[in-house]
């Protein structure tokens, strides 16, 4: 099957100013020639990642949870003529871990807008400018392969992300769709985690570098990859669900609640 071709062609990419967002647009800016509208909120961020990318990379400051944001950007595509070949979901955040008990409702809602909702907007928005054979990118995790105890607003937002994916794939046949299930990352998603900076580090060693991980999500979206499982954790969680799917949540959470870990704490 023939590559897609991202040389030369506009993407847009929510979460652009850092993390893996900003790895992937880095990608395909300096490897594929590509054009790239970075969404993120923060504009000063979105400023410096154009200083480090260039005038390749067009800076759009939006709040992925806004609908009418979506349908603003759709209106700043058409009008200024610009042909979109892939959108690449990668907004998102972890919530602290911790058993749903201790989760505020206003934070329930808050993590199911942004890490599943923006991405339904997203897609409603842009969907109807795409072009045909070009590609939509959710970026899931892999806590979507195998569920377990202290992230269950993060696993049941990002399970839904990755399921909403799959289905868009058997509705549209003229679009490529790839749900990314990364493990961790050496992104800022940890930055509502309250660690020590010696567990902090900890984290850092046992996570990919983003860099990495962005290029071999370019590479496998580009060969129509649907499934996109990055990082051995990852594969491990894979492993251990498809073998023991009953019990592997349990023993995921039992072995984050023995490794007396502050970050695990209040499981």
């Amino acid at each position: 099957m023939k590559k897609l071709d991202f040389r030369g062609k506009t993407m847009v990419i929510s979460g652009a100013s850092s993390g893996i967002g900003k790895a992937i647009a880095a990608c395909l800016i300096r490897k594929y020639g590509a054009r790239v509208i970075g969404l993120a909120r923060g504009w000063e961020k979105l400023q410096k990642t154009k200083e480090e990318l260039g005038a390749s990379f067009i800076p759009y400051s939006l709040d992925v949870t806004s609908r009418d944001g979506w349908v603003e950007l759709s209106s700043y595509i058409i009008n200024n003529r610009m042909k979109i070949t892939a959108l690449i979901n990668c907004a998102g955040a972890l919530p602290e871990f911790k058993s749903f008990d201790k989760t505020e409702i206003d934070e329930l809602e808050r993590i199911v807008k942004l890490n599943f909702l923006s991405c339904a907007y997203a897609y409603r928005a842009i969907e109807p400018i795409l072009e045909n054979g070009g590609a939509v990118v959710n970026v899931s995790s892999a806590s979507a392969l195998c569920p377990f105890g202290g992230v269950s607003t993060y696993t049941a937002t990002k399970s839904a992300l990755h399921a909403f994916t799959t289905a868009l794939s058997c509705e549209r046949r003229d679009v490529r769709f790839s749900s990314v299930l990364p493990g961790f990352v050496r992104t800022d998603i940890m930055k509502n985690q309250q660690i020590s900076n010696k567990e902090a580090r900890l984290v850092r060693s046992f996570s990919a570098d983003a860099d990495k991980v962005a290029r071999k999500i370019v590479s496998r979206v580009r060969r129509r990859k649907r499934r996109i499982v990055v990082g051995n954790d990852a594969r491990l969680l894979s492993f251990l669900y498809r073998t023991f799917p009953k019990a592997a949540p349990r023993i995921v959470t039992w072995f984050l609640k023995k490794s007396k870990l502050e970050l695990f704490s209040k499981i």
